[in-house]
């Protein structure tokens, strides 16, 4: 009879242990506030997409000019890296998106990257911004920024062109220059081609004048036309004479180019006093070609 009592007395109080030590293990619920759902809305705000913006929408090539980037939650992030759109060059090698450089964030909301145009017609850039709590970069919207490039009139055919307008090296007023004009065998007084920029140029430039073989006492001009309409005549060109001319153009499908000799009391046959009037680098701002 004393066993017994002494193996229920054994038994009462390992129940009373067991009570005792179950508050330690049991586990709270879980706060919907907390957790998994709540640590993954942290990364997913301190990941937030940075924007990138270009001081210039229209560049020239060689123009220098910045892309910012404008990165939220800068105390998490940790660099960030500008990316250029390389498309394919070959065909056989696929386009990407290539590193340019990668910089310090250093909890800086807008970090600058300066870049200088290079690429023909377009340039897209985009910037990857790395944080603490992430291991892939958030990547900004690609920007475009257009590049106009200074095409040679050389560059096109003449879809139209008189005799004896020809194109080479000459001189105006002592300085060489490869340009457009009339030949030194060609005796004609009056010559003209046309060309075919397409809508794709702005701006035409040159330098006017007569060609030093040009007799003394001779005179000429130049006309500019647009769509056939005038858009500049020179003024009287004599021998020793250069006039730079840059003109902004409406984006014309054609393009005219007429030169006169002027000598008063010339011919169109071969004269004593002739003049050869010529345009020393020629060239139009074009983009998309």
């Amino acid at each position: 009879m004393m066993v017994l009592k002494r193996v229920l007395a054994f038994v009462a109080g390992a129940g009373a242990l067991v009570g005792l030590a179950m508050p330690v293990v049991v586990t709270a619920p879980a706060d919907a506030s907390t957790g998994a759902e709540s640590g993954t809305a942290a990364v997913s705000a301190s990941a937030a997409k940075p924007a990138l913006t270009a001081s210039a929408k229209d560049v020239e090539e060689g123009d220098r000019y910045t892309l910012t980037a404008t990165i939220k939650s800068a105390s998490t992030a940790t660099q960030a890296t500008l990316e250029k759109w390389r498309p394919s060059l070959y065909g056989w090698d696929a386009p990407a998106w290539v590193s340019v450089k990668t910089v310090n964030v250093a909890k800086r909301g807008k970090v600058p990257f300066k870049v200088v145009a290079t690429d023909e017609n377009a340039e897209r850039y985009r910037v990857a911004v790395t944080y603490k709590n992430t291991t892939k970069p958030a990547v900004s919207k690609p920007v475009a920024v257009t590049v106009w490039r200074w095409i040679p009139l050389s560059e096109y055919d003449p879809y139209y062109e008189t005799g004896g307008a020809v194109f080479g090296t000459t001189t105006i007023n002592g300085h060489a220059y490869s340009g457009w004009g009339a030949a030194s065998y060609s005796h004609t007084g009056a010559w003209e081609s046309r060309f075919t920029p397409g809508r794709h140029c702005k701006s035409f430039q040159a330098v006017l004048g007569l060609g030093d073989i040009s007799a003394d006492d001779s005179s000429g001009s130049i006309t500019l036309t647009a769509d056939d309409e005038p858009i500049y005549t020179s003024p009287a060109l004599t021998p020793g004479m250069s006039v730079p001319v840059t003109l902004d153009l409406a984006t014309p499908y054609r393009f005219g180019i007429q030169l006169f000799g002027t000598t008063p009391g010339g011919t169109t046959g071969r004269d004593e006093v002739e003049a050869w009037p010529v345009l020393g680098e020629p060239a139009f701002l074009c983009t998309g070609v």
